[in-house]
């Protein structure tokens, strides 16, 4: 197996520019408060689409992991070297995820009472306060917070199958990854009534029913069911050591058109309650799409970037360039952006008063904020992301076990 597959790098860093972009523009947009939510412009339809990119990167860090993992087991860690590793790896990007969302990251919209509650950093800059409703923040599953969580279960998941590969108790690695995927998938459905039970723990204050349900349950990306899209990554990753390319296609395609025209037939026919943030047989036909359509697009990427072609960092076009480097460093961007941002939007509203950002102004912005972070990037390649957020994972995991992130941040592509 190759150490760098460059499209899983480059989906990356395309889903990490589109949240930067759509991040500015969605929170910022003036007339976010008025939109009818039961019969939205096509645009504003589109975005919130857009802005559901957990999956997406779940599926990504499911298939990275394993890949990671198959290879350390295949020069010899164990399986205590294995957890211990990985564990580390997970800890560390839990805890940036609740720092993240915590002092600097993005808002949560409250359309009822036309309100957000924004990190600490978000609301001293634009508001002049330091936010303490802190509790709504600290239990939300952020899409680090949900990635964090599948390397750690997966971690354990993949010493557990190591063991039953060996002891013959399954054929093959593939055939247990691609049934606990859609396990866990058709699990997720308890979710729809679960939901509720939960909402109602909080109302209550019942902390230990709280506690029990969040990371399963609780907006906006739960195990349930993103752990399943790191499962069907960590099946992509099996396919590929056991089978190869070809075979992998074969059997992947069909499965990802599949979904994807399940998803769509069933969003077509069911009520439509996906911006009132509903959790529903809607919200199930959403996750069924887009299982297929990350699925797809993981297809897409290996095929144009690793194996339709031979293509390394040094020969890659500059928008694919451009793209990679959001998904080599694109932790740093995405965990500070939301300040920036705002920083930037202070300034801009002293200099103009009564700036006023209607739809395409704040799509506009978004937009020029992000490609300003891909030129940032370019200068800070230079020195090899240092001080950023990557540099210190690498720093950390590198006393457990070689991190494969370190040759990325350097700039070197290795097969």
């Amino acid at each position: 197996m190759k150490k760098q597959y460059l499209g899983l790098d480059i989906l990356r860093g395309f889903g990490v520019f589109m949240v930067v972009w759509l991040h500015s523009a969605f929170y910022y947009f003036d007339g976010l408060y008025d939109l009818d939510l039961n019969n939205p412009p096509l645009i504003v339809t589109l975005i919130g689409l857009l802005l559901m990119f957990a999956g997406l990167f779940a599926m990504i860090s499911g298939m990275a992991h394993t890949l990671q993992l198959h290879r350390k087991a295949d020069s010899g860690y164990g399986p205590k070297k294995i957890l211990v590793f990985n564990s580390i790896g997970g800890l560390l990007i839990l805890a940036i995820g609740y720092a993240y969302f915590i002092f600097t990251g993005a808002g949560l919209v409250h359309f009822e009472t036309r309100s957000m509650n924004n990190s600490m950093l978000v609301d001293l800059i634009r508001y002049g306060r330091i936010s303490t409703v802190l509790s709504e923040r600290v239990l939300y599953v952020d899409s680090l917070t949900m990635i964090g969580m599948n390397i750690l279960i997966m971690g354990l998941i993949f010493v557990l199958a190591n063991r039953w590969v060996r002891n013959k108790r399954i054929q093959s690695w593939s055939s247990f990854y691609l049934p606990s995927a859609f396990g866990v998938f058709l699990v997720s459905l308890v979710r729809i009534p679960l939901y509720d039970v939960y909402l109602k723990a909080v109302a209550d204050r019942q902390l230990g029913t709280v506690l029990l349900l969040n990371g399963f349950v609780n907006k906006n990306n739960p195990l349930l069911p993103y752990l399943a899209f790191g499962l069907m990554g960590a099946w992509l990753a099996s396919l590929l050591k056991e089978r190869g390319w070809r075979l992998l296609v074969r059997t992947a395609l069909p499965l990802s058109l599949t979904l994807l025209t399940t998803g769509v037939v069933l969003y077509i026919v069911l009520p439509d309650t996906m911006l009132q943030r509903s959790i529903d047989l809607k919200w199930y036909a959403i996750m069924t799409a887009q299982l297929g359509l990350f699925l797809g697009m993981m297809l897409v990427v290996l095929r144009h970037y690793d194996f339709g072609r031979e293509e390394d960092t040094r020969h890659m076009s500059f928008v694919s360039t451009f793209i990679y480097r959001f998904g080599v460093a694109g932790l740093t961007v995405f965990f500070v952006e939301s300040v920036v941002s705002a920083c930037i939007y202070r300034v801009l509203s002293f200099l103009i008063p009564g700036l006023h950002f209607g739809l395409l102004a704040s799509l506009a912005y978004g937009l020029v904020l992000a490609l300003c972070w891909g030129f940032f990037l370019m200068l800070w390649e230079r020195v090899q992301f240092r001080y950023g957020l990557e540099h210190f994972y690498c720093s950390v995991l590198d006393h457990f076990g070689e991190s494969e992130k370190r040759n990325k941040l350097n700039g070197i592509s290795q097969e």
